[in-house]
């Protein structure tokens, strides 16, 4: 008999013993198991009586419910009409039972509908009359997805400058941004996912994103907008722009500026028209020497862009602001 093919009973006898003991602690501490699952709390507007946050005796308003949540919790808000402010705690999600059902308004119009703190989630609602629609500190990750946002007094979406990793980052995605007296959505230096949006009919710009961020800008809709339907800077940034859709917006399509500091944007498979000025306006903040090769150099398009019918033209020539 080889020694492959030798019985080991204390072997086969101490593999035994430890899986019993595993299966005996999974069965008598059943948190173990669902340690990765999160909670849920429920909200409802029309909610009365007992209120624990459970689906049965749902909490009347979100601020009941943030005041209670522990981190990995998701809050899940029926149907309704909310007026107030929410301030979001860290690794809590919100969760609309549909994006125009669920609407929140502030309550004081002084400050944002809702303030997004670290790895947070909103999901499939409506806010308004705010100072902003959401405004995202500066040390958050954070998404936005399927909301509407609309008539705030300020920008609809505020992500406050930070750094440009992963960690930081703010992605805002298949959202109505629309009739808020600033841009659809401003962000200072960050690491950005902005997609399959629809930004109409803002005051501001559609898009207004500072010096220094990493982005990438793909299949929304921009259009309609009171000034450019995106400001970008050069300087520093990061930024690939894709099938993107820029019409009507009552100045340029895109203003992008540039100071001399290296950076790159790229745009390709997008649709510039009908704006009333230029498609791209170039605009160069101080004297540069050889500007006109760094432009070319930081600021490329592919051939499958379209350019046209704007006002004032295709892509301007260099206009330099002292």
């Amino acid at each position: 008999m080889s020694i492959l093919s030798q019985k080991t009973p204390f072997r086969s006898k101490s593999a035994i013993i430890v899986m019993a003991v595993a299966i005996i602690a999974l069965i008598a501490v059943p948190g173990f198991v669902l340690s990765s699952h999160k909670s849920k709390l429920y909200v409802r507007a029309s909610a009365s009586g007992t209120q624990d946050g459970s689906n049965a005796h749902p909490f009347k308003t979100i601020k009941q419910a943030m005041k209670v949540a522990k981190k990995n919790t998701e809050i899940h808000v029926s149907n309704g009409f909310y007026k107030e402010n929410v301030a979001m705690r860290s690794d809590v999600d919100i969760f609309g039972e549909s994006k125009k059902g669920v609407v929140i308004e502030a309550s004081d119009k002084h400050n944002p509908v809702v303030k997004m703190e670290n790895d947070t989630t909103i999901n499939k609602v409506t806010l308004q009359k705010g100072s902003y629609g959401i405004k995202v500190d500066d040390d958050a990750k954070a998404s936005i997805i399927n909301c509407v946002i609309k008539n705030n007094k300020q920008d609809g979406i505020y992500v406050k400058a930070d750094g440009v990793k992963k960690s930081k980052q703010v992605v805002i995605s298949k959202n109505e941004i629309r009739n808020n007296d600033g841009a659809g959505i401003y962000s200072g230096k960050r690491k950005l996912s902005i997609s399959e949006n629809e930004i109409t009919k803002n005051n501001g710009d559609g898009i207004d994103i500072e010096k220094g961020a990493n982005a990438w800008i793909a299949d929304n809709k921009i259009k309609n907008n009171d000034k450019s339907g995106m400001k970008l800077r050069i300087d520093g940034s990061t930024i690939w722009i894709k099938s993107n859709s820029f019409r009507d917006n009552k100045r340029e399509g895109m203003e992008i500026s540039f100071s001399g500091e290296a950076g790159r944007i790229n745009i390709s498979k997008t649709k510039i028209m009908n704006n009333d000025r230029y498609g791209v306006a170039r605009v160069q903040r101080l004297p540069i020497a050889g500007s006109a090769s760094l432009w070319n150099k930081y600021l490329t398009f592919d051939n499958k862009n379209t350019i046209d019918k704007n006002k004032s033209g295709g892509i301007s020539p260099i206009i330099v602001v002292k």
